[in-house]
């Protein structure tokens, strides 16, 4: 501010100097006649100003008083203050927006060196925003594979590793050009995806090796066959019979692949009235069928609810959970099917038995694709290793859940519950609690 006024003073000084000079060298009227030019070089160089600030302000025509001045130079101030603020907040936005992405986000300059970091990159890189902005960023993720990679220069060719800060996870990492010679290394979480894929090269090679045994078994009675010149008829009757069992594994288990296949694809279920009892008297009659009078089979229903859903869904779901039990129970053992409601009003299909029981560390697992506690007895009972991840699949549709319980020695209990929300309550009197079966 003082030199605005020294400024003014000095040049006030100079014009007054000049008409005095002239006063005293050359007399009065040239004096004068020097003060007025000189004062009218001045109102010039103001209005020039004057209407330079006019223009600025937006005025073209010039027609306004220093009070419309003063008042276009405060909206103009208004104006570039709020500008201002709204770039401040925009920038805070995107501050908190790129802070909470769940990619690890780092902008580098020409030379590498870290300008700024979001939170994920902290996360997943072990990176820090307090510590290493300015840092070089090869000094800091000291990873081979990555400095080779950073060299290259290359936005087109990404690159996977590890997490630095979390082995179990896998990162799959791209360069970004910016401006100002700057770059982004954008780094996403792929820890799932190569989950899936696994879980799809697993599933493959177990579908492979399902099919490969019974296909090996057929191919080589029909290469005994091809051999014999005279087949003796009770060799060729228990060959026979031998191929059957095979291909009716075989049928087995390319029928629960189209189911569960069906189940994937189908996002769209088509609803309806589910008659629950009488699936339930249907299942009980499955069971003893399937028993042929080696076990004790019985069924506890202590409502006549019915579902809202797909009937031949949850058929198949519940007809595996009996299956299974009928199947892994001792001779003698018993297994009962269990229908009733609960007191926040979901329904449960419970299917108990008195086998051998499951470890807990298995229990997590079995409504994997093909897990198997025992292979060689799961194979022997006539199971596919498809049936509880059909029995998920059904339940999940359904907005439902299975629950596990099993002691080894006494036997497991399966148990289907389905939200309250697809139960249509029951007009009739309940019927009688069933007793708690022994067991589990």
């Amino acid at each position: 501010m003082w030199s605005f006024w020294l400024r003014t003073l000095l040049v006030a000084g100079g014009v007054a100097l000049v008409p005095i000079l002239f006063w005293f060298g050359s007399g009065p009227v040239a004096g004068l006649t020097v003060a007025v030019a000189c004062l009218a070089a001045i109102l010039a160089y103001q209005f020039w100003n004057y209407a330079r600030l006019l223009t600025w302000l937006g005025r073209l025509n010039g027609e306004a008083s220093w009070g419309d001045v003063f008042y276009l130079l405060d909206k103009q101030t208004r104006f570039g203050h709020d500008r201002q603020q709204k770039a401040m907040a925009d920038m805070e936005q995107m501050r908190v927006a790129t802070s909470a992405l769940p990619d690890a986000l780092v902008v580098l300059d020409a030379d590498n060196r870290i300008v700024w970091l979001n939170d994920a990159a902290e996360r997943q890189l072990g990176l820090s925003q307090a510590r290493d902005v300015g840092q070089f960023i090869y000094y800091l993720l000291r990873h081979a594979r990555f400095t080779e990679w950073l060299t290259l220069d290359s936005y087109n060719q990404p690159l996977q590793m590890k997490s630095p800060v979390v082995p179990e996870q896998t990162l799959l990492i791209r360069m970004v050009p910016m401006p100002r010679n700057q770059r982004m290394l954008f780094a996403h979480d792929i820890t799932e995806v190569e989950r899936v894929d696994a879980m799809r090269r697993d599933f493959i090679a177990n579908v492979s090796h399902e099919l490969r045994t019974p296909i090996t078994v057929i191919a080589g009675f029909l290469e005994t066959f091809g051999e014999m010149a005279a087949p003796d008829p009770a060799a060729f009757q228990k060959y026979v019979h031998l191929m059957l069992e095979q291909s009716d594994r075989v049928r087995r288990l390319l029928d629960d692949l189209l189911a569960l296949a069906k189940l994937e694809g189908d996002q769209d279920m088509k609803n309806e009235t589910v008659d629950a009892p009488a699936l339930m008297e249907l299942l009980l009659n499955e069971a003893r069928g399937l028993s042929q009078g080696r076990h004790e089979v019985e069924l506890l229903m202590t409502t006549r609810a019915k579902l809202i859903g797909r009937t031949e869904e949850l058929h198949s779901a519940f007809g595996n959970l009996v299956s299974n039990a009928v199947r892994y129970t001792p001779p003698g053992g018993a297994v009962t099917l269990g229908w009733t409601l609960t007191r926040s009003g979901s329904a449960e299909f419970s299917v108990r038995d008195t086998g051998e029981g499951i470890e807990a560390q298995h229990i997590p697992r079995l409504t994997e694709r093909f897990y198997r506690v025992d292979r060689g007895r799961s194979r022997a009972t006539g199971g596919t290793g498809l049936g509880l991840a059909i029995v998920k699949h059904v339940l999940q549709r359904h907005q439902g859940k299975l629950r596990i319980e099993s002691v080894v020695g006494k036997g497991s209990l399966f148990t289907a519950v389905l939200p309250a929300d697809r139960v249509i309550p029951d007009s009739a009197p309940a019927l009688p609690p069933a007793p708690e079966p022994a067991g589990v």
